[in-house]
Parts: C-alpha cells; structure tokens; sequence
C-alpha cells in the first residue's frame, strides 16, 4: 500500500515522548507540520462525499485506508483539546471522585488559552480551515462544553466560542467547543455535559467512546474515521452508516431485532449530538452503538425539524 496511513499514529505517539509543557508540545507540532500537511494532501479524496460500494469499502480499498489515516489525526485533535479543556465543578449528584468518568464542564469548566493556542496553529497551519459558527447554536457544528441553565430562554444559543471547529473541504474534521445558554426542556445541563461523548477517542475525564476503544494497540488503529459532511445537498451525519434514520421506522440494523433498538428519537439526538442532552438518562446511555445510523438534514437547528430531514441512499 503506496499510503503511509501510519504517520499520524507516530504524531500522536509524540505528543506523549514531547509532553513538558505547552512549550515543548508547540516545538514537536511546529517541526512537524510540513510533514503533516503533505500528509493531509494524501487524504484530498476525503473533501467530498462520495457514492459508497454496495457492501462497503473491503480491505485493499485505498479509500478506506484514508479514511482510518484521517482517524490518527482525529486522535491527535481529540488529545490537544483534552489538554486545553480544565474540569469544571462536577454535578452534586456525582461523587468527588467522578465516579461515572463523567465529570467534565459542567457550566463551570474553562479552557486553557495556551493549551488552545497550540491546537489552532497546528491544524490551521497543516491546511484546515477553521470555523466557529457563532452566529447560532447548532449540534452539527459545536460541540457542548458548558450550559448555562436559564428557565426564562426559548431557545438555545451560543455564548461563548471556546474552541474553533475544524473543516477538511466539505467534511468536518472536529467540532468548535461552546457554551450555551438554554431552558432545561432543550438542552439539560447535567446530561449535555456529563452523558458519554461518542465519536470521541478522550475528553478526560468525560467518559467516551468510539469504535478503537477495546482493541489491542496495533487494532485500534484501523478504525475509521467518522465522516460528517455539510454539502450543497445537506448535512450529512455519519456517511458511512448503514442505516438511514431519516426514515420511520428505518431498517433494522443488521444482527439487531426490533426490541433491542432504540427509541428512534433517541438514536437521532445521539447522533445529532454525539450524545445525549435530554433528561433523565437511559440506564444504558453509555452502552449504545450509534455508528451504524447515518441521518441527511437541511438545516441543523435543535430541536431537529421532521420535515428538514432527506432520505438519502449513500451507496452506489
């Protein structure tokens, strides 16, 4: 195979052998850089959302092997942006100790403007193009840090870009971080802050998860990246999904009987999300698999308009 898919799991390797301080880190990631971005410029088939085989990519696919080469730089974002997000004051009804892993933001947590600063060069100097959206929340393109609960609001809106979002052409590459301000019935704080984050390698000490967790160290770097594309066409959450949730009810997930899915309203919050924002909490909300479910929408409001949604096959 002509791609050099492990360059990006070497740079994250790094970051651990460069990790005395932001000063350090910033030296490794600006050294590096040039040979990220010729690195990146292997990947330009990623910009635009494709037709996919019936069936999927299989293994001597180059496009697949791209795409779990753009899931090595996902790891390294999601490890910068752990170290610049400080831990905000948990929630009462967790423990001191962060008993669910959980504890994250709250609507106390801040971000570490040095830490961000090295973040931002990095990805915008290796040919990302960063974006904040500010002018209106939407779950597409941010990523809740903190809530701040207000009972007299009708809707949700963004408060505070605390990070920038990333684009890789018309595929977002990470999400810019908020702080937003809501009524409880539209966003809970405690569960948009607290509840795991999927599609996600680390937010310590936030639980997550994605599809490398429980693999062995070598296994775990095949896994792919998960594509969300904003096109002429729509948004796009998940590409590769195997099942449109747009449709209700959708199809049965393959292997999956009818009494083990989920309610659908939930399975489309999650992935809109990436987590669940709505109280109470299922008892299994840690345990859900939304990397099947894919969903095409026009327009990224929350709630999610039914009649905004697109059914849309993603195979050729």
């Amino acid at each position: 195979m002509e791609l050099d898919w492990g360059y990006f799991r070497e740079l994250f390797g790094g970051l651990f052998r460069h990790d005395d301080g932001v000063g350090e880190r910033r030296a490794y990631l600006s050294s590096e850089r040039p040979t990220a971005a010729e690195h990146l410029v292997e990947l330009e088939a990623l910009r635009k959302r494709e037709q996919i085989p019936a069936g999927g990519y299989v293994e001597d696919d180059e496009q697949l092997w791209r795409i779990m080469k753009l899931y090595g730089l996902s790891r390294v974002s999601d490890l910068l942006i752990e170290g610049f997000c400080t831990q905000g004051e948990p929630p009462t009804e967790f423990s001191a100790t962060g008993e669910r892993a959980g504890i994250r933001g709250g609507v106390t947590g801040g971000v570490k403007s040095d830490e961000l600063a090295v973040h931002t060069e990095f990805f915008s100097g290796i040919g990302l193009t960063p974006f904040d959206h500010a002018e209106a929340f939407s779950p597409f393109h941010h990523e809740i840090f903190t809530v701040v609960q207000d009972p007299s609001a009708t809707s949700v809106t963004v408060e505070e870009v605390l990070w920038p979002g990333f684009w890789f052409g018309d595929l977002l590459f990470s999400r810019a971080g908020v702080r937003v301000r809501a009524p409880q019935h539209l966003i809970d704080a405690t569960a948009a802050t607290t509840s795991t984050l999927y599609f996600t390698y680390c937010r310590e000490p936030r639980r997550t998860d994605d599809l490398s967790h429980g693999w062995g160290s070598n296994s775990q770097w095949r896994t792919c990246f998960s594509r969300f594309y904003s096109d002429e066409e729509g948004l796009h959450l998940n590409w590769d999904g195997e099942v449109d949730i747009a449709v209700d009810p959708p199809e049965p997930r393959a292997g999956w009987s009818e009494d083990e899915m989920e309610p659908l309203h939930q399975r489309r919050e999650l992935l809109l999300h990436r987590c669940l924002v709505s109280n109470p909490l299922p008892a299994d909300e840690s345990d859900r698999y939304p990397y099947g479910d894919r969903l095409s929408f026009t327009s990224a409001e929350w709630p999610l308009r039914p009649e905004s949604f697109v059914a849309m096959s993603n195979t050729k």
